[in-house]
């Protein structure tokens, strides 16, 4: 009998883990949502900084600059096809943490492929799957920078989806971008 009701008193337990458990995935996954991709700055705030105008970003073209702390280079494309958290007319802008989450490398565009790629040691990103690693030691896919345009068609850097290399957080450390 005593064993029975110790073996009852364990099931409820294991119930009462689980339904915590899933309540807090729940609103783990409800915050993570809300946070429509960027990181977490640490109590920080990306700041809004202009980069360029949809009609000087032709199909093709790349615009290089810092962002969020000075030196923190990014790239900026047109890839001339909607993508997802691409933003202008057609969708197709996007940019990326130009380093490389294996070592820390430079990223740039090759102009052939459309590719992001390494200098170091040739891992190559696809800039129209979220900057997703395709080849080579990388590890994780670049960091993307989220992006919004305004009425008059100005680019803006508004936050950064990932953590860039090297870092503990993307917002300290550094000279605010301005």
């Amino acid at each position: 009998m005593e064993e029975k009701k110790l073996q009852d008193e364990e099931e409820v337990t294991r119930r009462s883990l689980l339904r915590t458990a899933c309540i807090a995935g729940a609103g783990a996954a409800v915050l993570i949502s809300g946070l429509k991709g960027r990181a977490n700055a640490s109590g920080g705030t990306y700041p809004q900084v202009r980069i360029s105008n949809v009609k000087d970003v032709k199909p093709g073209n790349a615009v290089k600059f810092d962002y969020p702390l000075v030196g923190r280079k990014n790239i900026l494309v047109n890839l001339g096809c909607s993508v997802e958290g691409g933003v202008g007319q057609d969708s197709g802008i996007v940019a990326y943490s130009m380093f490389c989450t294996h070592l820390g490398c430079g990223v740039d565009i090759d102009k052939d492929s459309g590719m992001l790629i390494c200098e170091c040691h040739q891992s190559v990103y696809d800039p129209k799957q979220s900057g997703k690693v395709v080849e080579g030691p990388a590890p994780n896919s670049l960091p993307m920078v989220a992006l919004e345009v305004d009425k008059n068609g100005d680019i803006y850097a508004v936050g950064v989806a990932g953590l860039i290399y090297g870092l503990r957080n993307n917002l300290l450390d550094g000279e605010e971008v301005r």
